[in-house]
């Protein structure tokens, strides 16, 4: 039974039982009031919703309806009568439906195990409705309309936005991860998909953030795009968000009951958690570039460079690159992954033109290596599960990686690279770091004594041990809150 008709049914129930005893005040001494309510009591059970109730509850709230309209009125049989119904209804399972309302599937990521979650749970109704969203003009008119709804696997089971209406599917809880609605300058999701249009006094609405970032460092700044004010609840990686977010709320004098930021990681973070490398077959040109020609897997770095780096850092970020493109390219044993951020060549164009011919320079010499592959694909998971170890600077990418207990090592970008090792360094101390998803800092040991100590390290199996998911969190408090919501 869905968890809003059960309560909707007890609470009626339980209207009944204060009618009941009125009626047992007034059965002789008033019949005008004593009719009165007694219509009132046929009208509520006319109303309840019996469509999905068993034969005995059928049976069990007519046997309460003829008992109140029978010539003798008997308020300790009907009573009786009402709690018998109470008990059938309050034993019934309760049934859930989810409504996942994603936009772009490169983001699905950020959905995937709470999806899963709610999959197992057989008291459950998924539904994945991928929403359209619109390009924006300079002057923020809508323009060319994009749908990703073909982009996902058949085995999600999506349902289509054109066929389907939010409010015809009824779902007790929203799960979604756009919140700009029609803030962002670039883009908007179909405007009758906005957040304010979504809440209802009787489901939930969540907002599960698309990305992570590290944020171990200062100058990181948050951002709210909007949706943030309207959803039931906001769900965040960590303590130090749900602060930045309550103190955006107060600037804007929102009000906040300190109980809409909800502390439960990610999904991301479950997807880093669960890659294997049979999901993510290496093309014949990456296997080239991998392993060598005994077919052995070379020691794999992957170098991640952001945009925002790039432009904070400029003529430095690129030495930094070429410092540790010319030291893979004199070892043999040693592999390359470079990901760039997508959008770095064309905003050097607009910003940094004078950047430009060293940069490109430096991808031809990536692409032309042959213990170097430039990644300029879609996904990102090839690169990360193929590789044994990260550098980089801030961003999303190294926040993910140092949840794979792989080394993630931050780059120092202002001070000369020091590519040998002394041998001088604490392989304990860096071992317990990188198994309790810590970053670990070339300006603590120096980059060549970070390389050699992840060329030695080797995760322990004990760290495979099996934990809730950040999705099975995420839903099982989506489905306790959506409960709470409805009593």
């Amino acid at each position: 039974m869905r968890v809003k008709d059960k309560h909707k049914i007890l609470k009626t129930v339980d209207k009944l039982v204060e009618y009941n005893e009125t009626l047992k005040k007034f059965s002789s001494s008033s019949k005008y009031l004593f009719d009165k309510i007694l219509r009132e009591c046929n009208k509520l059970v006319d109303e309840i919703d019996i469509s999905d109730c068993s034969v005995e509850e059928h049976e069990a709230l007519g046997e309460y309806k003829k008992l109140i309209n029978s010539p003798e009125y008997d308020a300790d049989l009907i009573k009786k009568a009402l709690d018998v119904f109470f008990q059938q209804i309050q034993e019934e399972k309760e049934t859930y439906r989810v409504l996942f309302l994603p936009y772009k599937y490169s983001m699905w990521d950020s959905f995937e195990s709470i999806f899963e979650a709610a999959k197992e749970d057989e008291n459950c109704e998924t539904y994945v409705m991928p929403i359209p969203y619109y390009d924006k003009d300079q002057e923020g008119n809508l323009t060319e309309i994009h749908d990703e709804s073909g982009s996902y696997p058949d085995d999600i089971g999506i349902i289509s936005w054109q066929d389907n209406q939010v409010d015809e599917i009824d779902p007790d809880v929203i799960f979604i991860h756009n919140p700009y609605d029609g803030n962002n300058l670039v883009t908007s999701i179909h405007p009758k998909y906005y957040t304010d249009k979504l809440v209802c006094k009787d489901r939930v609405v969540i907002y599960v953030p698309y990305y992570v970032s590290y944020t171990d460092d200062e100058g990181i700044s948050v951002f709210m795009g909007g949706a943030e004010y309207y959803t039931d609840y906001v769900i965040v990686q960590s303590e130090w968000y749900k602060e930045k977010f309550e103190l955006e709320m107060l600037k804007h004098n929102i009000l906040n009951n300190g109980n809409k930021f909800i502390v439960l990681g990610n999904p991301k973070y479950d997807k880093i958690r669960s890659l294997n490398k049979y999901e993510y077959p290496l093309k014949d040109d990456w296997k080239e570039k991998l392993f060598d020609e005994s077919g052995n897997k070379k020691f794999t770095i992957l170098l991640d460079t952001t945009l925002e780096i790039l432009l904070k850092k400029r003529e430095k970020m690129l030495d930094k690159i070429v410092d540790v493109i010319d030291f893979l390219e004199k070892r043999d044993d040693l592999a390359l992954i470079w990901r760039p951020h997508p959008l770095i060549e064309p905003t050097l164009r607009d910003m940094c033109t004078e950047l430009i011919p060293t940069y490109v320079k430096l991808v031809d010499c990536c692409k032309n290596l042959d213990n170097c592959i430039f990644d300029d694909t879609n996904n990102m998971h090839t690169a990360i599960v193929w590789s044994d170890a990260f550098m980089g600077k801030y961003g999303s990418m190294i926040e993910l990686y140092r949840v794979a207990k792989k080394p993630t090592i931050m780059l120092e970008i202002s001070e000369k690279t020091n590519f040998e090792s002394d041998g001088i360094y604490d392989e304990e101390g860096l071992r317990a770091k990188v198994s309790d998803c810590q970053v670990i800092r070339e300006k603590d040991y120096g980059l060549g004594n970070l390389i050699d100590f992840s060329m030695k390290y080797h995760r322990g199996e004990e760290e495979d041990e099996i934990n809730p998911t950040d999705g099975k969190k995420i839903y099982d408090f989506a489905i306790k809150s959506a409960k709470l919501k409805m009593e």
